[in-house]
């Protein structure tokens, strides 16, 4: 038997037995036995009715979520054409960017109803693979890819709300990193100041060909730091401090200490809400400036000759857009966001690293504002290890990618790897 948690697993009897809730913690067993970890029959994966519903995202719901809000930019777009009657530009934009609030504030919702009427709430047990249950499940993941978190990722008393619409039990002051996977949420308790990193949060494995479902709860005060697995069953005593590249198998007092809490990337503190309006500001400005481009092909596209003046419905719309003239600039407005975008957004980045963030020190991080503000900016300018997408347009030329980062104050000889730094 072998169970796979987000590609880690854990091989033979044993490991099954420890992977659905026999860990120990002082001591002590925690959690039970399940009561079946016999091999299981999946159903055929090429059968009609998985076929069928593995189709759904690719033939109905991008296409129906796609149609969704272009009907929904339209009509807002045509009543912003009859007040703007010569602003035609800032009514594209004004619709676009409504338009955009709306299907943020909408979409979660539409994903947490698909979750009630898909799922219910889930329960433990074993099901077996390409099952209806398995069906089901699977189903509501690319529902939830989907329609995304909107708003809620916004703010980390909204992204609790949000999952607790889901089903999911979460305490007062738990702080989740809006990329933290969560996933079979009824089973999912999270407890009162529980820190979060970027970490899968699943209460599945697969084993001997069924899905497994078993509750995971993290107790009080407890922290879950980036790269940490987490096996389903196994319960997180309360003020245990999980740090990196460790696992629920590692529970003894000595594994995890307080001391790792200073790893947590929701521990770190923020600087006060003056600066983050500020920074929010300059976040604004870089996107804003980032978008010229894109602003001037629009622009370049709205006072062709064969413009009509004023669109009446959707059909008119429909036929503007369909446009033969028009496709070539379609082509450009995906050339133009795919690469002139990104890069001018970066090199707007470099110039907010050198004229207001500066350099960083080494040693133990300064907790004045001003160098919380710095490191909470630059991560927000520059998040994840991809230089906003410039590294991959770049590829395996990594004299580029050294060029970028020396430019962000890094001192780089030679980068051969994929991996990138974002500040230095």
């Amino acid at each position: 038997a072998s169970c796979f948690n987000d590609g880690v697993g854990c091989g033979g009897d044993d490991g099954c037995r420890k992977g659905l809730g026999m860990s120990t913690y002082a001591g002590e067993p925690r959690g039970k036995m399940p009561e079946d970890c016999s091999w299981m029959n999946p159903e055929p994966q090429s059968s009609t009715l998985a076929l069928g519903v593995q189709a759904l995202p690719l033939m109905l719901l991008y296409p129906l979520r796609r149609v969704c809000t272009w009907i929904l930019f339209v009509s807002i777009w045509i009543n912003f054409q009859g007040r703007l009657t010569q602003q035609r530009l800032m009514s594209l934009i004004l619709a676009l960017a409504l338009s955009h609030m709306i299907a943020e504030l909408t979409l979660p919702l539409v994903g947490i109803a698909g979750k009630w009427i898909l799922i219910g709430r889930f329960r433990e047990g074993r099901f077996p693979l390409w099952g209806q249950y398995y069906l089901r499940w699977w189903l509501l993941e690319q529902i939830l890819s989907l329609c995304g978190q909107g708003v809620f990722e916004h703010s980390p008393m909204l992204l609790r709300i949000y999952y607790r619409m889901l089903g999911a039990k979460v305490g007062k002051g738990a702080i989740i990193h809006r990329r933290a996977k969560l996933g079979e949420f009824d089973l999912l308790e999270i407890g009162d100041g529980v820190l979060v990193d970027n970490v899968p949060l699943r209460c599945f494995c697969f084993e001997n060909g069924a899905m497994t479902l078993r509750a995971l709860k993290l107790g009080d005060k407890s922290v879950i730091c980036c790269k940490v697995a987490l096996a389903p069953g196994i319960p997180i005593p309360a003020g245990a401090c999980l740090g990196p590249l460790s696992s629920s198998y590692e529970l003894a007092p000595d594994d995890v200490p307080e001391s790792n809490r200073a790893f947590c990337f929701a521990s770190f503190p923020c600087p006060r809400w003056p600066l983050r309006v500020l920074g929010n500001v300059i976040i604004a400005l870089v996107w804003g400036v980032s978008q010229i481009p894109v602003l001037l092909v629009l622009r370049q596209m709205l006072h062709q000759s064969w413009y009509k003046n004023h669109l009446r419905n959707v059909y008119e719309a429909m036929e503007w857009f369909l446009t033969p003239e028009r496709v070539g600039y379609y082509i450009a407005l995906r050339v133009v966001r795919n690469t002139i975008t990104p890069v001018l957004r970066l090199a707007c980045c470099i110039v907010v690293k050198r004229v207001v963030v500066g350099r960083f020190t080494a040693g133990r991080r300064d907790r004045s504002q001003y160098n919380l503000f710095k490191h909470w900016i630059i991560s927000a300018l520059i998040p994840g290890g991809q230089l906003l997408e410039v590294a991959n347009m770049i590829g395996v030329h990594y004299e580029g990618v050294s060029v970028i980062l020396r430019l962000l104050g890094a001192k780089v000889r030679m980068v051969s790897g994929s991996e990138h730094i974002s500040t230095g």
